[in-house]
Formats: C-alpha cells, structure tokens, sequence
C-alpha cells in the first residue's frame, strides 16, 4: 500500500494548508479533510464455522488477536480497525459499552463464553497499530454459516450489504457444505469483489492439494456463473507461525504472501483511485468557489458604482432562472423517492399474498408429519410457524434492501449530477457578468457506496421478539388437535399483515430520512456558492464608501490571496494527475 498511502498523506497535507487560507476557510474543506482521515473500507471474512476465518485474520495482522478455539463464535461481528494500541471494547444492544481485556474476549464472542449471545452483545470492535489497518482498512470477522447456531448464520447474512470486500474461506478437508453452497448464491448478489482463500493446505499432500483445489474452482465457477475463479492455496496457521515466532520461510511455506499482494493491489487499485480523486475534486471545487467569490469582489471593486448596481441586478435575474431549475431538480428527486416507495408496496403487497398462502400449506403439511409422533404438538407447531416467519420476512427484508440500496445510490448519482450541472451555470454565468476569466469548474463526485443507503431498524431483523412472542402466545393451551390446526391458520394471515405493516413504516421512515439527507447535502453546495458571490458583491459594495486608498490596499490583498490560492490549486492539480498515472 505504499505509493497510495504516500499519495494519501500529501492529500492530506495539501488539503490541511488549504484550510489554514484565510478564503478557505469552509466546513466543507474540513470535512474533505475528515472524509480522508476516517475513510473506510470493510473487508469482510466470511465461511463456515471451523474454516480458520480467524486464524487468517490473525495471520494479515500478524499476531494471536482473535480467540481460535474448537468453539464456534457467537452471533457478534467483531471489527478490526487501527489504532495506536491493542483495545477491546464491548458494545451491547442497550447502548452501555465496556473496555476489556484480551483474556476476556472469548467471555463474549464465543459459545462456550456467550451462549447464544445472551449477554446481549452487538459487537465488538478491537484497534491494533497493524500496518494493514493503517489506510481505513477494517477487517471483520463474522460468525461462521451452517453451524449448529442458526443465529450465526442470520448475523452473517445480515452483514452483508455493508461489504466493500469478502474474503471466503474454505478448506481442503471436508469440501464446500450444503450451507456454504447456498451461502455463495446469495453472497454474489451482495459482494462485488471476492477473493476465495483454500485453508489448510498444510493438512494434506499435495497431489490431494491440487485435487482439492480443482474441485473447490469448479464449485465455484459453477456457483458464482464464471469462467474462472482465482484460489488462494495457503495455510493461514503457518503463516501466523512464522510472523509470530519470526520465522520468515514459514511464512514462505505457507503462500500468504501472494494473497497479501493481490489484496492490497485492489484495495489500491480499486478503492483508492475513487476515493482518492474524489477528495480532490471536492477540493477543487472548493477552490473554484473561493476564487469565485474572490475574483468577483477584486473585479467589482473597481466598478463605477451605477455599473456595479446593473450588473448584480443582472446576476440576480440569472439566479432566478437556476433557481427554477433547482426546484425542478427537487421534484424529479420526490418523484424518484414517491416511485422508490410504490416499489416497496407493491413488493410487499405481492411478499404478503405469498407468505400467508404458502405458510398456510406448509403448517398444514408439518401439521400431518407431526400429528402422529410429537410429544407436544402445539409448541412443536408454535416453534415451526415463528422458524418459517423468521425465515422468510429475513430473507425478504434482505433482498429487498439490496434492491433498494440500488435504486437509491442511482437516485444519489443522478441528482448528484443534477445539482453539479447548476453549479456549473452558476459559475460560468457570474464570471461572464463580471468579465473574468475562471478555470473550467471542477465537479465534486458523488462518492458514494451502498453501505451509504443500508437500513438501519430498531429491532433486527423486523422485531422478531415481537413475532416469536405473538406467535407463542396466540394459541390457548387445551385445545384438540383440530382446533390447533384451524387457529393456525386462522391466525397466519394475522401474523403476516401485522408485520408487514411495520415493515412498510420502517422502510417509508427511512427512504424520507434519505431523500432528506439527498437534500440538504447537495443543496448546502448551491447555497454557499450563491452566499460567497453575494457576500463578495457587499464587500465590493461597501468599499464604494471608503477611500481610494482602502480600495487599492484591498486590491493588493486580494491578488496576494489569489496568487497563494492558484499555487494550491496547481498544487492539488499536479497531484491528481499522479493519482491517475500511478493507476
């Protein structure tokens, strides 16, 4: 990662000095600055249980982090970012947070520690001054799909929209399970970059190596609709091994190095031209309206005042006229969200019909299997009707969620463009009235990704303890087995609709937080380039009233701001132009 972290620090060392100028001096340069030093990029581990999800991540980092016991973990994501020291903390479901030692951790991301995640833990997040972590990378371990823990797997599955890049870990003894199988169809729908890690190469010779490496390909090509899949062979316990007893052939042995390299150089190559360039391009674009407002003040200044009044009397009239255009853009982004939000209806609505039938013919086909050899029928019933809703309204919500987060970061990218585009008239309009020349605007990208759209619910994954309650709690204890059956059913549709509709106002209260967050985070750049030139058009005013003197000192400061500002912005250019050439 070293030519992009190097390109990163002088970023951020350019976008620093441009924050110290007087005419710089804006919230959006310093969240530029705070967008580069808190980026983020979730690398997630994903697999089964007992793969060495683990001990991999151990291994990149290069020491005993993470427990690698027999257990399996429990339903809690632990998270992996830098830090200058190793800390552990805690975070549970009601809001307390706890520091911890190393020793503890297995008390609360384990089984054999956590039963079923009773301590109510949501996660857990550890710093280390790893050099891997250095670039915003966070590395997150998640509990293994297809154990003998179903809330493991929902976790895992619950996680993945917020996946820049997954890491899938099989091994070469035993091959890929039912589980893992159905856990790649979905996982390719939600990860767009996946890098598929063999373990344990070590166990076996390697002729049964090769056999286990063409087999796991053909798996996944198969799965994964691709004419090829690139395998990482390794063993991540010798790898940690040899960096953890400073023994550098081990390390060798063990071909981490070769997954190392390859997923830096996406990490770089990939993520870091994106992200790299639009800093800059928001930079610029802070630079372009600082000089703006700069070079309208320099150049009204030294209007005869009739001239000046005429020509702000004309900038207003053109404003009036993007104005409309903004609302315009206003009402295509309502009727983009009003559109997004029938979506979800009628989703839902067709998710409704289907799961009130199918459920109905599948408690009555569970209902047949049991009737003769269940001990206790009702609760057998109870718990097989709350396991199929849970399954079910998890699943949908997941999907759905994908397919909204989709339409969302178009809708993003579309007004996004929108919004740059009146930004552009703006500029060019104001340095035509003034009479002055303007560097081509530089357009802010709309970095966006969709993690950025994911939905965030009170209960996950739609208040399930609500549905298991009412599911447990809607049957009267003495009833025949046939009245069982009919209050079932009656009560399926109940179920479903009550839910449905709480999934409707999670979702419709979440898309309008969206659109107003789409809002006020584009429309806060029209208003303060308008602000700047109309606040540069008093000043210039104002100086009407004072000596010539004054006038021609201001003058003189105002080129001396204008020559450090184009240094900055040659400066910022020059970089841009090696963050391309080094892609």
């Amino acid at each position: 990662m070293g030519t992009y972290q190097q390109l990163k620090e002088t970023l951020e060392q350019q976008l620093l000095h441009l924050t110290k100028l007087p005419e710089l001096q804006t919230p959006h340069l310093q969240q530029l600055l705070d967008k580069l030093r808190q980026n983020r990029f979730h690398l997630v581990v994903l697999g089964a249980f007992k793969r060495g999800k683990s001990t991999l991540i151990n291994a990149l980092l290069g020491d005993q982090i993470l427990p690698t016991a027999i257990i399996p973990l429990t339903s809690v994501v632990t998270i992996l970012s830098y830090g200058d020291r190793l800390t552990i903390e805690v975070r549970f479901h009601n809001g307390q947070r706890r520091q911890i030692s190393q020793g503890e951790l297995v008390d609360y991301i384990t089984e054999k520690g956590n039963p079923g995640n009773r301590k109510g833990v949501q996660e857990v997040e550890i710093t280390y001054p790893s050099e891997y972590l250095k670039d915003g990378v966070r590395i997150i371990d998640t509990p293994g799909v297809g154990s003998v823990y179903s809330h493991n797997t929902e976790v895992a599955y619950n996680y993945l929209p917020q996946v820049d890049a997954a890491v899938f870990v099989v091994t070469v003894d035993p091959p890929l399970s039912a589980a893992e199988h159905e856990f790649l169809r979905d996982i390719r729908d939600y990860v767009h970059k996946l890098f598929f890690v063999l373990n344990k190469i070590d166990y076996v010779a390697e002729a049964e190596r090769r056999e286990a490496l063409e087999f796991t390909a053909q798996v996944l090509q198969t799965e994964l609709a691709a004419e090829q899949v690139k395998i990482f062979p390794m063993s991540a316990k010798m790898a940690l091994d040899g960096k953890t007893n400073g023994h550098p052939e081990l390390i060798e042995a063990s071909l981490l190095p070769p997954f190392e390299e390859h997923l830096r150089q996406f990490l770089y190559r990939d993520k870091g031209l994106v992200f790299l360039i639009s800093c800059v391009s928001g930079a610029l674009k802070a630079i372009t309206d600082s000089t703006l407002a700069l070079k309208v003040e320099r150049q009204a200044s030294g209007m005869p005042l009739k001239e000046l009044e005429e020509k702000i009397a004309h900038f207003d009239l053109e404003l009036q006229g993007l104005e409309k255009e903004r609302e315009m853009s206003l009402l295509l982004l309502e009727g983009r969200i009003k559109n997004v939000i029938a979506q979800v209806d009628a989703d839902l609505e067709a998710f409704r019909k289907e799961t009130s039938a199918r459920l109905r013919q599948e408690v009555e086909e569970t209902f047949r299997q049991k009737i003769r050899d269940a001990q206790d029928l009702r609760k057998e019933m109870e718990d097989f009707l709350f396991a199929a809703l849970r399954d079910l309204f998890t699943t949908w919500r997941r999907q759905e969620i994908e397919k909204l987060s989709q339409a969302l970061a178009e809708t993003h990218q579309d007004f996004a463009t929108r919004i740059n585009a009146i930004l552009e008239r703006l500029t060019q309009l104001t340095a035509r009235i003034f009479d002055f020349s303007l560097r081509g605007f530089a357009v802010e990208e709309a970095f966006t990704e969709l993690q950025q759209f994911w939905f965030r619910f009170k209960d996950d994954p739609v208040g399930l303890e609500i549905l298991q309650m009412t599911a447990t709690s809607l049957l009267p204890r003495a009833l025949t087995k046939g009245l069982l059956l009919k209050k079932l059913l009656e009560n399926i549709s109940e179920m479903v609709d009550k839910h449905c509709g709480r999934l409707r106002y999670d979702f419709h209260q979440r898309l309008q937080e969206i659109a107003r967050d789409f809002r006020q985070t584009w429309l806060a750049r029209i208003d303060d380039t308008t602000q700047s030139i109309r606040q540069a058009l008093e000043r210039a005013r104002a100086q009407k009233q004072t000596s010539a003197q004054a006038v021609a000192a201001r003058a003189g400061q105002l080129d001396q701001s204008l020559t450090a500002i184009m240094k900055a912005e040659s400066q910022l250019l020059a970089l841009k132009e090696r963050i391309q050439a080094a892609w």
